[in-house]
C-alpha cells in the first residue's frame, strides 16, 4: 500500500521544498564495510553474493521510515507518498553479454523466499525478457541495484534521467576481498536528498 503525504505537514517540508527544486537531487557516499557473515552465510547456503547482498539491503531498509517515502505516480501526476514496502531491480548480464534489468523483485524476511524470487528474476533477465513491460509495483517503493564484482573502487557515478522526477535510492558494490581475515565489500548509496540525508545513509 501507498499513501499521499500532505507535505504542508510534513516534517521533511522544508528539505523537500529545498532539494526537491535541484537539477540532481542526489547525494551520496562509497565507504568500506565488512562482509564476512555474508559471505560465510552465503557458502552454507550455496546461493550466491549478489542476491544475498539485495537481501540484506532490502532487510535493512525496509525498516528504515525514511526510506519509505518516495514519489509514485497518479493519473499522470507525480506525488509523495509513503510506501509500505521497498522493491528492489538488479542489473543483469544477458546470455549475449548485454545489460538487462530484472524485474522488481518484492522483500520477503525469508532469505530462501527471497532468494528463490531473486533467482527467477535474475534467470528471466538473463534471456532477455524486457523488465520494462513487467516493473510496475505502484503500491512499493523501489531501490536500483548493481554490482561491479570484478573490481574495487573508490568512487561511483549512476546514470540518472534528469526528465523525470525519481526517488529511488542506487546501491553499487565491487568484489568482495579478504583483509586482515575478514571479508570488505566498497559499497555505494546514492539517495534523493528530498526524501533522506546523510543520517539515513549511515
Amino acid at each position: 500500500m501507498r499513501y499521499e503525504i500532505d507535505i504542508n505537514n510534513w516534517k521533511r517540508k522544508k528539505s523537500y521544498e529545498t532539494f526537491s527544486k535541484f537539477d540532481d537531487p542526489y547525494t551520496g557516499v562509497v565507504t568500506k564495510i565488512d562482509v564476512t557473515n555474508l559471505v560465510s552465510l552465503k557458502e552454507k547456503t550455496n546461493q550466491s553474493f549478489y542476491g544475498t547482498m539485495l537481501y540484506f539491503i532490502l532487510f535493512t531498509m525496509n525498516q528504515l521510515e525514511q526510506f519509505k517515502y518516495g514519489y509514485g505516480k497518479h493519473n499522470g501526476e507525480t506525488l509523495v507518498y509513503r510506501f509500505d514496502e521497498i522493491a528492489v531491480t538488479a542489473t543483469m548480464l544477458q546470455e549475449n553479454g548485454i545489460l538487462n534489468f530484472t524485474r522488481y523483485i518484492k522483500f520477503s524476511n525469508d532469505y530462501f523466499k527471497f532468494i528463490e524470487n531473486f533467482n527467477e528474476a535474475k534467470h528471466d533477465a538473463e534471456v532477455g525478457v524486457d523488465y520494462y513491460k513487467i516493473k510496475n509495483l505502484d503500491d512499493m517503493n523501489k531501490v536500483h541495484a548493481t554490482c561491479l564484482p570484478w573490481i574495487k573502487f573508490s568512487n561511483f557515478k549512476d546514470a540518472i534521467n534528469y526528465s523525470e522526477k525519481s526517488s529511488k535510492p542506487k546501491v553499487c558494490w565491487g568484489k568482495y576481498y579478504l583483509e586482515h581475515d575478514r571479508y570488505y565489500i566498497d559499497f555505494s548509496i546514492l539517495v534523493n536528498h528530498a526524501f533522506q540525508d546523510g543520517y539515513d545513509i549511515a
